[in-house]
């Protein structure tokens, strides 16, 4: 099922065949790059998969702060959410 946010598109995955196929594609991209192993491609894996949470959690934190009038403070500033942002949108 895909979604939109703030204009970049984001897929989310609606069982947990879904994401293990999305995480074994991206680690087979990772292995035919210039990684050398998997040592050197978790890390990056397990930052991208955090970040995207981060985002998901965060959009859903802002949609209900604005339906309750309230006011949303996302835990990243102006400057590395929009590369958030972007980093999400390709991943």
């Amino acid at each position: 099922m895909s979604s939109t946010s703030n204009g970049n598109a984001s897929k989310r995955h609606a069982s947990q065949q879904s994401l293990n196929g999305a995480v074994k594609s991206i680690c087979d991209i990772m292995r035919r790059s210039n990684c050398a192993g998997a040592l050197q491609y978790v890390p990056e894996l397990t930052w991208m998969l955090f970040l995207r949470i981060l985002d998901e959690q965060e959009h859903r934190e802002a949609e209900e702060a604005e339906a309750l009038g309230v006011r949303f403070k996302p835990s990243l500033a102006k400057p590395y959410r929009a590369k958030l942002r972007d980093l999400v949108a390709t991943s």
